[in-house]
């Protein structure tokens, strides 16, 4: 998996963006406890890594990455990553990977992968009666190194739910990826040894579930044919009735299995407000690099009103600015000339700017003397005291390729953007790293318009991922400081952690999918 501050993006190398067209159906309302609700919880980690170090490992380095609803819980690393628990094979080899909204492919470490490449263990094919090898190639290059083996298949169970003959990639090998521990907890049965060795009742992450378009996966990038990830096979195979999953990460200091996935359904406790829904923009292959995305462009259509290679790549919406709301109540609008991309990517920990604006940001933030970049990482650390201000931050997203009206606005305190490196509160650190970094002179990839929304923005927000609509739902997430279009949360996280609740499953109009793939980490600062 990617280690601490990561981004989950994929390089593409001739794209540009055009606009989806989509319906608004109405909602019904299901109970939790339906047969076909999926509810995983995403898990935490108390254990403290190295946010400062991890990004130093790895700036100047370019990643080429890849019925009704169950819930689980999700695992919170420190803020830098989220984590759940899956079981591959028959019976069960349960591995704890990372939840990553910016890659397609389920990977994990394959039992032939050497102890000091896959140091948490492997999936045992012999141990399953239901494994299924195709020999197609797999493999990712990371910006920190790389993860190669090859295709299979097997039965990939979450919550209680199933897929039979659900293609994942086994590791053969990997580079500088496993052996960093990136941290997790839960059990492991069967299947990966992620224990850690200095902390006996932590593991570590052994593997990637990627929750992006069919398009994204690694296999299209190889010559080899598209394949449906887990997420949509959970539709395509009739296990959830509704093609959306929501996530709620919680706050970033509620450490262990406090925040949570559903796939089929909404969980109306878990934010405040109506859910504001944005289309996912599309891109379309043309001979221009993804940097010269260009939101002017309309719905992209040639003469023919077709263009070749249109689709969806992963979860991104338009963006037409950013504000910053000072202490004094002062606001700075640092709106784009044409609309822009905001990719919404849970498998990032920080999120990247274009670096004039992260700079400016910074300095509306913090005050001109408040930060300093630290050029080793291309990351800013600013001034821990920052946290008590009252400034706020705020993504300002269109409701298509036009800058709009009324923009759905999502608005993050300081206070949930700086990030303690050597304590556990900023107030009880010396020093501390804001949640948003410039991409650095390269632009890693993207274009000046282009922008990567990380979990320090993400947790603010309760997340529904369209399938069915090609849409993203955005509302206020309680228990986490922030607001949308103006409202704001309910306070108390821990009331959030294991709610049950009233379901609320978004109707679905089809699958459409598209596009190109592969993972990647962002190329910092003045490399």
């Amino acid at each position: 998996m990617l280690l601490s501050i990561t981004t989950s993006l994929l390089i593409i190398t001739s794209v540009t963006t055009t606009i989806a067209s989509h319906s608004n159906s109405g909602n019904y309302v299901k109970r939790e406890n339906d047969p076909q609700l999926l509810r995983l919880p995403l898990i935490r980690n108390p254990y403290s890594t190295d946010l400062l170090e991890a990004a130093r490992r790895k700036h100047g380095k370019v990643l080429n990455k890849r019925a009704d609803t169950f819930t689980t819980k999700l695992y919170n690393d420190q803020g830098s990553q989220y984590l759940v628990q899956v079981g591959i094979g028959t019976p069960p080899q349960n591995f704890t990977v990372t939840l990553d909204t910016g890659s397609a492919d389920l990977w994990v470490p394959s039992s032939q992968c050497p102890k000091s490449e896959c140091p948490y263990g492997g999936f045992k094919e012999s141990a399953s009666s239901t494994f299924q090898g195709n020999g197609d190639d797999f493999g990712i290059q990371y910006g920190i190194g790389s993860v190669n083996g090859t295709y299979v298949k097997d039965t990939v169970t979450v919550a209680g739910a199933s897929v039979p003959d659900q293609q994942f990639g086994l590791a053969e090998t990997t580079e500088d990826i496993l052996t960093t521990p990136t941290s997790a907890s839960g059990s492991s049965s069967s299947g990966g040894d992620e224990t850690k060795p200095n902390n006996q009742t932590s593991v570590a992450a052994n593997g990637i579930l990627g929750l992006g378009y069919p398009q994204l996966t690694a296999a299209t990038t190889q010559g080899e044919e598209a394949y449906n990830p887990f997420v949509f096979n959970l539709v395509e195979k009739n296990v959830i009735q509704d093609p959306v999953f929501s996530v709620y990460m919680n706050s970033a200091d509620q450490s262990g299995w406090a925040g949570e996935i559903i796939f089929g359904g909404v969980d109306k406790s878990k934010f405040s407000g109506e859910l504001a829904y944005l289309p996912v923009a599309q891109l379309t292959t043309q001979q221009q690099p993804l940097g010269n995305f260009d939101g002017s462009q309309g719905d992209g259509s040639s003469a023919n009103g077709q263009q070749e290679g249109q689709g969806y790549y992963y979860w991104m919406v338009y963006g037409q600015g950013v504000s910053v709301q000072g202490p004094s109540g002062n606001t700075q609008d640092f709106n784009l000339e044409s609309t822009g991309a905001f990719i919404l990517d849970t498998g990032t920990t920080l999120t990247y700017m274009p670096t004039k604006m992260a700079i400016q940001i910074a300095t509306a933030v913090a005050g001109e003397n408040g930060f300093q970049l630290d050029r080793q990482s291309g990351v800013l650390i600013v001034d821990c005291s920052v946290a008590s201000s009252n400034a706020q931050v705020q993504l300002k997203m269109s409701q298509s390729s036009d800058p709009s009206s009324e923009p759905v606005i999502l608005s993050v305190p300081t206070s949930e953007l700086v990030i303690p490196l050597d304590g556990d509160t900023p107030e009880s650190s010396s020093a501390c790293m804001f949640g948003i970094a410039p991409l650095g002179s390269s632009g890693g990839g993207l274009g000046s318009n282009m922008f990567l929304v990380g979990d320090s923005m993400l947790r603010s927000a309760y997340l529904v991922f369209d399938m069915g609509q090609n849409r993203v739902g955005i509302a206020a997430a309680n228990g986490v400081a922030g607001s949308v279009n103006g409202s704001g949360a309910t306070s108390d996280s821990e009331n959030f952690s294991d709610s049950s609740s009233i379901i609320n499953s978004v109707n679905s109009i089809g699958l459409w999918i598209a596009a190109c793939i592969s993972l990647f980490t962002m190329n910092c600062l003045l490399t």
